[in-house]
């Protein structure tokens, strides 16, 4: 059994197909979804670098007592581990774009190569575009 996501839906619900000789997708669809993506992941950054003024706090939020000093480096060395994995996670998503984008010219070379042979086969000779 093979799985695949319902088009639309950005692998939010997968469904069950039968096992198949040849998986089809569509170029254009693909590029779109790299789209989404790049658009998704450049969201992620811009409220990231929005929030960090909101999730970081002052310095003067630890008070004064003997341990102020101590709680403050843990809140900062937090937030910069969060940054760390948010620019992970973004960058994973980036990624994922390539990957798209590899995946979209390879089915548009496939279909290419294969309208060329039906057309050779059938004693056409006109070139792609």
């Amino acid at each position: 059994m093979a799985w695949a996501c319902r088009p639309g839906t950005h692998g939010s619900l997968l469904i069950a197909l039968p096992a198949v000789d040849e998986v089809r997708a569509d170029p254009e669809e693909i590029v779109r979804l790299a789209k989404v993506t790049l658009a998704d992941a450049d969201g992620m950054t811009g409220a990231w670098s929005s929030a960090q003024g909101a999730v970081a706090p002052p310095g003067t939020a630890f008070g004064n007592s003997a341990e102020s000093a101590g709680c403050a480096l843990a809140a900062a060395e937090a937030l910069a581990a969060v940054d760390e994995t948010w620019r992970e996670v973004t960058g994973v998503y980036e990624g994922d774009v390539d990957r798209l984008y590899r995946v979209a010219f390879a089915y548009q070379q496939a279909d290419r190569e294969a309208m060329q042979r039906q057309l050779n086969a059938g004693g056409g000779r006109r070139p792609l575009p």
